[in-house]
């Protein structure tokens, strides 16, 4: 069996990995079993990723790419099956990712995964992972869990319209006032739930205004997303220790 190994070179993906379940363990509290979740979480990701890659060039027929799926795929369940023997209702989180998997699969068949639902399919399932993460120590469906997979689906969202803004629609005046407006909205919105998530959501508005129009390569952008990430990460971590 040979086997064909593509290297994730997106920082927002990275982020989107490991952002939720983080944010999961403070939200549920920690049980050892998420730590092999995690590491089967980021399995699972490389194992999709290999999928979708396939269906991109579907017509090289290139099965070495799939038979590392396959491979990656079989590690996480080994690391998933200690969390799945204390929580088994982490399972649902899985079921319910399999739809927005299955528009990934579409968009990458296309050729189109900068499509913005395609985005958001992606979003979805990286923030159920933070409510997986989370149900492992609670054992139910908490305010904290539900408020964290909102959390991260709004904060990826703006990231995603930043990304289109600087660098995919960067002349397209629609993508520019859809971003500002958005940024706007979550962080008013933040504010009015709370000051301190009205805090975490401000850097946010703050980098979509500033860096339109700059020029930006993605190396820059990605730095910047980066410290956002962390930034947004540490405050809502306060919010839920310490105000919720």
């Amino acid at each position: 069996m040979q086997f064909k190994f593509k290297k994730q070179n997106q920082h927002g993906a990275w982020a989107m990995v490991f952002m939720p379940p983080l944010l999961g363990m403070v939200a549920g509290g920690f049980h050892a079993s998420q730590l092999f979740f995690i590491i089967g979480w980021l399995f699972i990701f490389f194992s999709a990723d290999h999928i979708l890659y396939f269906f991109k060039r579907f017509k090289r027929k290139e099965f070495e790419i799939l038979n590392s799926a396959l491979l990656f795929g079989v590690i996480s369940l080994l690391f998933l099956l200690y969390p799945i023997m204390v929580e088994y209702r982490v399972i649902y989180f899985f079921l319910c990712m399999i739809p927005f998997g299955t528009v990934n699969a579409y968009f990458s068949f296309k050729r189109n995964e900068r499509n913005m639902l395609n985005n958001i399919s992606a979003i979805i399932i990286f923030s159920l992972a933070g409510g997986a993460t989370g149900i492992l120590n609670t054992h139910e469906v908490t305010n904290k869990l539900i408020f964290i997979m909102i959390i991260t689906t709004l904060y990826f969202v703006g990231s995603a319209l930043v990304v289109k803004t600087v660098i995919r629609e960067k002349n397209n005046p629609k993508y520019k006032w859809a971003s500002f407006i958005y940024h706007f909205i979550i962080m008013v919105a933040g504010f009015i739930y709370h000051p301190i998530v009205g805090v975490a959501f401000l850097f946010g508005f703050i980098r979509a205004v500033y860096v339109y129009g700059k020029g930006w390569k993605p190396k820059q952008l990605g730095i910047l997303e980066i410290i956002h990430v962390v930034y947004v990460t540490i405050v809502i971590s306060l919010f839920m220790v310490y105000f919720s």
